[in-house]
């Protein structure tokens, strides 16, 4: 059996109490020292009145006290509700209420959302990391003062919700996924084999840890016994920097980032970053241009994930070392534990899990698999479109007679221009390619005529692109159906992306 996190924890503690876990700020702490850390904490929840079932909250960075914080859930069979800090203070006190929330850990820098948050919510304890000022929370630092003993065992099982990871909320209000103990230490076993993890490597996530991919890459370096850097607040250089110090093996990052590190790489030409072996990436399909710069200017190999919330995470991979280079731009073929099938879309928007697309073709993706969860945490009645245990993901793909699958978009974001259907995703993937576009959103816009038009919002890398450019970069090409090509282009310095890098739709609304 599985186990469940706790005891998977506490068994890397006793095996190699003294090797390294988490490196922070300079400071590298055993495994023995974390969990004593993580002690401190679960005697305060204890003291605090936290039983198993209730649901602690966490607003935090990539830093130690998300390690300590996350873990101390674990000790007590209390469920961790990872926050997006990106999300707005409506939406965080709205998560804090509907999940009754008995604590709250958050850093001092998202103090002005959380007294937003404390305004509307009752019964709920405030610990701040790094410092407090505010008069409803304590200081994290206080947390020091409560005994390393091991709190009172609690009955726990492989079925007990452990942890809450909030969808992206790109179209619509976050939803909890709901994820019992089986769940998360699945899935942090099928990133140690499809990562090629051992115990002797070092990680480093750049993504927020507290989202759904680098919640999972976490955990599977605790399961281990592996080592991880947190990087506190991300840039381009500090990242480069820590891989160096660090001998990071591994890194998790979102496309931007992956492109950010690249860009400044020869600015840096004294740092020693031979140690890096994979950037591991997910969130949406990677032009084989970005893939080259990567792997040429940090000397590793990328692996790129798909995935969904509601399955925690990785559904399909594609390996830059492993996968021919023709497929790159592709999210690969079905990751370990997934079962995957690419199936007709019916006249009425919906799909039958046995309509099976017969390779090459295009459909709906669907899943099943060990990770997939079977509700919304506190939303119960929320539909997960599962049938005979199949989620439909809504994501149309295409899949290629070799098997390997092509995003092609989420099916809810097509624009219906005279009759034709036009999907954002695939317009933006094309002209992300023009060496002078750094980032694009396209959405449909109402038009008396067409009933809608593609409109582009375009982030220049050259002041002076012009609309006229990206005209006849559209009707130039024989990759793009000319009818897609954007009708109306908005030129602007930034476009809202969540912390996985997708695109916040709600916008364009």
């Amino acid at each position: 059996m599985l186990g469940t996190l706790r005891d998977n924890f506490l068994g890397t503690v006793h095996k190699w109490s003294d090797r390294p876990a988490i490196i922070y700020n300079g400071q590298t702490y055993s495994y023995g020292e974390l969990n004593d850390r993580v002690n401190q904490l679960a005697n305060y929840f204890v003291e605090i009145g936290v039983k198993k079932g209730d649901v602690i909250g966490l607003l935090l960075n990539n830093c130690l006290e998300f390690a300590i914080g996350f873990l101390a859930c674990q000790k007590l069979g209390a469920i961790s509700s990872c926050l997006n800090y990106r999300l707005s203070a409506g939406s965080v006190q709205y998560t804090v209420t509907q999940e009754n929330q008995k604590a709250f850990i958050f850093n001092s820098q998202f103090s002005p959302t959380v007294t937003e948050v404390m305004a509307g919510v009752n019964g709920c304890r405030f610990v701040c990391v790094g410092g407090t000022g505010l008069e409803k929370a304590i200081s994290f630092s206080e947390i020091s003062n409560y005994p390393t003993a091991e709190p009172r065992a609690v009955d726990l099982r492989e079925t007990d919700i452990c942890n809450v990871i909030h969808t992206s909320g790109t179209t619509g209000r976050p939803k909890g996924a709901a994820f019992t103990n089986g769940t998360q230490i699945i899935t942090g076993i099928q990133y140690c084999l499809g990562i090629g993890l051992d115990r002797g490597h070092t990680g480093m996530s750049l993504a927020p840890v507290v989202v759904g991919a680098a919640t999972n890459f976490f955990v599977a370096y605790i399961i281990l016994g592996a080592a991880q850097v947190m990087i506190g607040e991300y840039t381009a250089e500090k990242a480069l920097g820590l891989i160096a110090r660090h001998r990071v093996t591994e890194t998790f990052a979102v496309p931007t980032q992956m492109f950010q590190m690249a860009e400044i790489r020869p600015s840096l030409p004294d740092l020693d970053i031979s140690s890096l072996r994979l950037v591991v990436s997910g969130g949406s399909a990677l032009s084989r241009d970005l893939l080259k710069r990567v792997r040429s200017a940090l000397g590793c190999e990328v692996l790129n994930t798909y995935g969904t919330t509601e399955s925690c995470t990785a559904i399909t991979y594609c390996h830059t070392g492993y996968d021919p280079e023709h497929k790159w731009e592709s999210i690969g073929k079905p990751h370990y534990f997934q079962e995957v099938r690419v199936v007709r879309v019916r006249e009425d928007d919906e799909s039958d899990p046995e309509d099976v697309i017969i390779p090459p073709g295009e459909g709906q993706l669907i899943n099943r698999g060990p990770q997939s969860i079977t509700e919304y945490f506190c939303t119960p009645d929320e539909k997960l479109r599962a049938t005979g245990g199949w989620q439909l993901t809504r994501d149309l793909v295409r899949v290629d007679s070799d098997g390997y699958i092509y995003p092609v978009d989420r099916m809810d974001n097509v624009i219906i221009s005279g009759g034709e259907n036009i999907y954002p995703q695939e317009l933006e993937f094309f002209l992300s390619k023009h060496p002078d576009i750094a980032d694009v959103a396209v959405y449909g816009i109402a038009d008396t005529k067409w009933g809608q038009v593609v409109k582009a919002i375009i982030v220049r890398r050259r002041p002076d692109l012009t609309e006229d450019d990206i005209e006849r970069y559209c009707l130039e090409t024989s990759e793009l159906a000319r009818y897609k090509r954007p009708r109306v282009v908005e030129f602007t310095d930034f476009i809202a992306r969540n912390a996985l890098g997708k695109i916040d739709r709600t916008l364009f609304k």
